[in-house]
């Protein structure tokens, strides 16, 4: 019975190598800015500013408007 349900979990990948199964090295847990300690989340890596803006170009409320538009890119 043991063994069924083995057979039946989902493998982990890890998230720094995409074609290796997770082993639980905890290198994806070490910080990027100091290498002995652990990631505690802080953002100080991902230099994140108190604001930011995204430009939006055109906005579609009608499906089809959209599709006719893609192919005219293309």
């Amino acid at each position: 019975m043991i063994r069924a349900i083995l057979i039946h979990m989902e493998r982990k990948m890890c998230v720094l190598d995409e074609e290796k199964e997770c082993d639980g090295c905890l290198e994806c847990e070490v910080c990027d800015l100091d290498p002995n300690k652990i990631c505690d989340n802080c953002g100080k890596c991902l230099n994140i500013q108190e604001f930011a803006s995204i430009r939006i170009d055109k906005l579609y409320l009608d499906p089809e408007a959209y599709e006719r538009d893609q192919c005219k890119k293309q």
